[in-house]
Order: structure tokens, then C-alpha cells, then sequence
């Protein structure tokens, strides 16, 4: 009896990846039971994104009441389920965006984050999904309003953005331009159903397309930076140009007169901060006019490279290198036979 009380009274723990002034290493804490409101997700995969870099760094703290561990996306299968839970049942295989605590084991989130994966996807592909896909449409579907057939140019193009972005928007428009920094990433980006891609380390986007007369309608942008005027100059009447990061830097020249002769609309967001209310708007809004995309095969997934758990501070020296072409993702749980 003693020793099965024993057994008993020892906690539970996971491994997690754990940031020690940023060197990344693997640790173990007890685990914690979901709230009311929650689930609780085993991980099988967790996407990786250029905010866990900054976090690691110490530049982006998790906002507050949310895991102060590395990672803002994962699939994997509910294992706990909080009182109040109704539609979500133990088992089921699922996928979430995060506010942090995506390298580890086992993550509690609330259920209004949390998508079920498409029944075209494998549990550990699915991490690449809610980051990226929520941040492009709510900023390009909801922030920049873009209309079908409008003309969008995506900076960073070959990134985990920009190839969600281009592999969404094919459904919807034939004049998508991109910038990327090598003929590899532009030719992958032209695969994948851009219109045209520029290479920004051997042409000026700005004097291509004024060569070409292309005039964008909406601009998304995470360079910042140098590119704020050529942005400025490039957009149609009532163009939307919407900031999502400034890799580039945060300061750039402005010209008021682009502005107010052209009634252009700047804009910028964040989705880490947002409530989970506000984040499970954009689910419900992904579900109903993504999903279907997916699962019918018109929206692919475009995963470069999967590191297993121990390899992390590996996965995060090719993200600072810029050496992939869409999405980086972080094995948790071994490859099995289990699938949706």
C-alpha cells in the first residue's frame, strides 16, 4: 500500500525545450492540468518561426499569463480536456496557434485555438498550419481586405509566409509578385503559383515593376526598413500595405504626399498578443473558408526540413541563415503510423 502511494505522489513531467540565456537546451518540468476552458494537446510536432528566435534572445516576452516556453504552433492529440469542453473528446486529433509553450511534451491552450487538422494531413505535418495560415489571412483577408483578383506583392516570399501566402492566394488572383533572395527561392515561389518573382539581391523590386507598369494593390511586408518609400511608390489608388515584421529595421523615410494623393491605408499587426477570443475568431474564420481549400488539395503544405527535439538549436541556426524555403518544423513526438 505504501509503495503504490508512493508511486502515486510522484509528479508528472515532460520534457521541454528550455532557453538558458539563449542557448537551448532540454529540460523537465511538472505538468499541468488544463483549466475549465482548456485542452490539454500531447505534441507531435511544433512549428518553428522567427519569433521564437527573438524570444530565445530575450526581445519578445510571452505576453502575459501565457508559457514562458518556446513555440507558438502544434499538432498533435488531446490528451486531457477541461470541465467546460464540449466539442473537443479526448483522442482527437488536433492543431493549435499558441501563445507560447510549443517545445515540449504537452501544452494546455484554450479550446477557441484550436483547429481539428484536415482529414488530408498527417498529425506531424499539421504544426506547419495555424501560425502562418492565421497570420496570413487575417492580415491579407482582414486587415488589407483583399477582394478576388486583386494584385498582391508578398516580401519574403519563400518563407513559411510567403509560400502559405502564394499557395493560398492562387485561388483567388493570377498577379502575385514576390521577392526573394536567390534564383532557387524565386524559381520555388514561381512553382508554386506566383506570377512573378524578383531577386532582391540582384534587382530593385521598386524599378521592376515600374518597368513592367505593375501596380500592386496590397503589400505585404516583413522586411520593413529601406522598403517603406519603394512600398509607398509601387501601390495602386487606395492600396494597403501591411506590416508583420521589419527584419530590416524598424525606421524608414517616408513621402506623405504617396499617402494622401493616393489614399494608401499602412497598417500593421501582431497575433501573439491577441486574446483568445480574437484568436478564435480567425479559427472560425479559417475553418469555414481555408480548410475546405486544403482538404480538396488546393492549398499543398510546404514543409522544408523536420529536426527531432535534440536538434533544436540546430533548426534555429538554418532559420537565422534564411537557408530554407518554407517551413521549419520540430519533431516532438517520434514518427509512428498514426495519422488523421
Amino acid at each position: 500500500m505504501l509503495e503504490d502511494l508512493f508511486v502515486y505522489c510522484i509528479p508528472v513531467v515532460m520534457k521541454f525545450v528550455d532557453n538558458k540565456n539563449g542557448e537551448l537546451i532540454i529540460s523537465e518540468r511538472e505538468i499541468e492540468s488544463p483549466h475549465e476552458n482548456e485542452i490539454q494537446i500531447e505534441i507531435y510536432s511544433s512549428g518553428i518561426n522567427r519569433a521564437d528566435l527573438l524570444q530565445k534572445k530575450g526581445h519578445y516576452p510571452p505576453p502575459q499569463g501565457e508559457s514562458d516556453i518556446i513555440g507558438l504552433e502544434v499538432s498533435g492529440k488531446v490528451s486531457k480536456t477541461g470541465s467546460s469542453v464540449k466539442d473537443i473528446k479526448i483522442g482527437d486529433f488536433v492543431c493549435a496557434i499558441l501563445g507560447g509553450g510549443g517545445y515540449a511534451e504537452f501544452v494546455n491552450v484554450d479550446q477557441r485555438q484550436v483547429l481539428p487538422i484536415p482529414k488530408n494531413i498527417n498529425i506531424h505535418d499539421a504544426a506547419a498550419l495555424p501560425e502562418t495560415i492565421l497570420t496570413v489571412y487575417e492580415n491579407i483577408f482582414n486587415i488589407s481586405e483583399f477582394k478576388k483578383n486583386e494584385s498582391i506583392l508578398i516580401h519574403g516570399g519563400s518563407s513559411g509566409i510567403g509560400t502559405t501566402a502564394i499557395s493560398i492566394l492562387k485561388n483567388f488572383t493570377d498577379k502575385i509578385y514576390v521577392t526573394a533572395g536567390s534564383k532557387e527561392k524565386c524559381d520555388a515561389c514561381l512553382n508554386l503559383g506566383a506570377t512573378k518573382a524578383i531577386n532582391y539581391k540582384e534587382e530593385d523590386f521598386e524599378e521592376v515593376l515600374t518597368r513592367e507598369n505593375i501596380k500592386v494593390d496590397i503589400i505585404l511586408d516583413m522586411v520593413g526598413g529601406d522598403y517603406f518609400k519603394k512600398n509607398l511608390k509601387i501601390l495602386n489608388f487606395k492600396g494597403r500595405l501591411t506590416y508583420i515584421a521589419a527584419l530590416g529595421g524598424i525606421k524608414g523615410e517616408i513621402n506623405l504626399l504617396h499617402i494622401m494623393n493616393k489614399q494608401l491605408r499602412i497598417s500593421g499587426s501582431t497575433l501573439r498578443s491577441r486574446s483568445s477570443e480574437l484568436k478564435g475568431k480567425i479559427v472560425r474564420q479559417v475553418l469555414k473558408d481555408v480548410w475546405p481549400l486544403i482538404e480538396n488539395g488546393s492549398i499543398g503544405l510546404n514543409i522544408f526540413k523536420k529536426f527531432p527535439m535534440n536538434e533544436i538549436n540546430v533548426a534555429h541556426q538554418l532559420m537565422e541563415s534564411s537557408g530554407h524555403i518554407g517551413k521549419i518544423l520540430l519533431t516532438i513526438k517520434e514518427e509512428n503510423n498514426e495519422s488523421t
